[in-house]
C-alpha cells in the first residue's frame, strides 16, 4: 500500500485483519488506509506498506446510523474515503467526467455501479447537507443520478478537472461553499454505506475499460492479467499520459487515487533535469493563468515559500506544462513535490500550535 502524507500504524512481523487500519492521515482532506486482505506486514517505511497476502478474518462491518454533518464526514474518512474537510457546503458537485482521454473510469462507474454511486451521494449529502446537487457528466452522456442536477461538460481536455468542472457549474474556478469530488470517491463511500466496511476496492481503467479492483493489487499483477510483457525501459505509468505518475516498480499497488494503470513503451520521452530554456511556452499554454516556469524552478531548489507565493496551490495539475516543455522539464513533478512540502509543513504546524 503506498502511504501519501500518512502515518503507519502497523510494524514488521504484525499480522492484520482485512479492513484494519493500518494507517493514518496526516491531512484533513484524506481518508486512513486499511489492509485490503489479511496477512502479515512485510515491509513498512514512511512510503509504503507491504503485507504478504494470508488466509484471515476481516473486522467487524459497522452501522453509520445516525450520524450526519461532520460527525458522519469525519466517520467516512476514518473509513477509507478521500473527501473535503468542511461540515456544510451550498453546492456539492459531482465530478463525474473522466480527466483525460485514455481514462475511461468514471464512465464504467455510470454503467455499472449507479446504486452504489446512489448510495454515495445520498451519504454525501447527509455529510454535507448541500442546498443543490450537480452531477457533472461529459458532453454526450446520457447518465443521471436522483437527487443531482445534471450539468454537461465540454469533452476538451482539461475541462474534466475540478476546478474546471467548479467553473462551468457555479461560474467560479474556486467557489465559496462548494465541495467537488470525484465519482470515484462516490463509489468509495457508497461501498463503505453498503457494507459497513472500510473502502477496500476501486474502479481501475486498463486498456479501453474499467474493472474493480482490491486496493494494494500490484500493478504487475494487473499487467500480467492483461498478457502484456514488460520490458527493459518500459514504464508502468498509473493514470493516463498526462498526470500519471511512473510506478516505483510492478509490485506497486494500486491506491485510491489510481484511476488507470498502463504501459508506456520504450522509447518514449523522458523528463529531465534540464534547465528551463525561457520560451515561456509553458505560460502560454496554463489553463490556471500561473507561471509554471518560476514555480518548478522554486519548487526544484527546494523554495517552496516562493512557490507558494506564485501560487503554486492554484495549480490544476493537468501537466500541460511539462507535456509542451521544450527542454522536457518534470513540471508537474515539481509542482506536485511544492505542494506536499506545503501541505507537510501546514500539518506540522498545526501539530506544534495543538501541543
Amino acid at each position: 500500500m503506498t502511504l501519501t502524507l500518512h502515518c503507519p500504524l502497523v510494524k514488521c512481523g504484525q499480522d492484520v485483519r482485512r479492513g484494519e487500519t493500518i494507517a493514518t492521515s496526516n491531512v484533513p482532506d484524506r481518508g486512513d488506509i486499511h489492509a485490503p486482505f489479511s496477512g502479515r506486514v512485510l515491509h513498512v517505511d514512511p512510503y509504503r506498506i507491504r503485507i504478504a497476502p494470508e488466509a484471515g478474518e476481516t473486522v467487524d462491518a459497522v452501522s453509520l446510523d445516525g450520524l450526519s454533518g461532520l460527525k458522519l464526514r469525519n466517520r467516512l474518512a476514518e473509513l477509507g474515503a478521500d473527501l473535503p474537510a468542511v461540515s456544510t457546503a451550498d453546492t456539492l458537485i459531482i465530478n463525474a467526467v473522466d480527466a483525460e482521454p485514455t481514462v475511461v473510469s468514471r464512465r464504467e462507474l455510470l454503467d455499472k455501479h449507479a446504486d452504489t454511486l446512489l448510495a454515495g451521494c445520498k451519504a454525501l449529502a447527509e455529510a454535507y447537507h448541500p442546498a443543490s446537487t450537480a452531477l457533472a457528466v461529459p458532453g454526450g452522456s446520457a447518465h443521471a443520478l436522483d437527487g443531482t442536477e445534471t450539468t454537461v461538460i465540454s469533452g476538451h481536455y482539461p475541462a474534466g478537472l475540478d476546478p474546471l468542472v467548479a467553473k462551468a457549474v457555479t461560474g467560479s474556478e474556486a467557489p465559496q461553499d462548494t465541495v467537488v469530488v470525484g465519482l470515484e470517491t462516490v463509489f468509495h463511500v457508497g461501498r463503505i454505506m453498503e457494507t459497513g466496511l472500510p473502502a477496500m476496492e476501486t474502479m481501475v481503467t486498463v486498456g479501453d475499460s474499467g474493472r474493480v479492483i482490491p486496493l494494494g493489487t500490484p500493478v504487475g499483477t494487473i499487467i500480467d492479467a492483461e498478457g502484456e510483457v514488460l520490458l527493459d525501459r518500459d514504464r508502468i505509468v498509473l493514470g493516463g499520459a498526462l498526470r500519471g505518475t511512473a510506478a516505483s516498480s510492478p509490485n506497486q499497488g494500486v491506491d485510491r487515487s489510481t484511476l488507470a494503470v498502463a504501459v508506456v513503451s520504450s522509447p518514449a520521452p523522458v523528463a529531465m533535469d534540464t534547465a528551463c530554456v525561457g520560451c515561456g511556452e509553458c505560460v502560454r499554454r496554463c489553463p490556471a493563468r500561473l507561471d509554471p516556469a518560476m514555480i518548478t524552478s522554486y519548487a526544484e531548489f527546494g523554495m517552496y515559500a516562493e512557490a507558494a507565493r506564485e501560487h503554486v496551490t492554484a495549480c490544476f495539475e493537468c501537466g500541460l506544462c511539462g507535456y509542451f516543455c521544450i527542454a522536457r522539464r518534470p513540471m508537474l513533478q515539481y509542482i506536485r513535490i511544492a505542494k506536499n512540502e506545503l501541505a507537510r509543513a501546514a500539518a506540522q504546524t498545526g501539530e506544534e500550535n495543538q501541543q
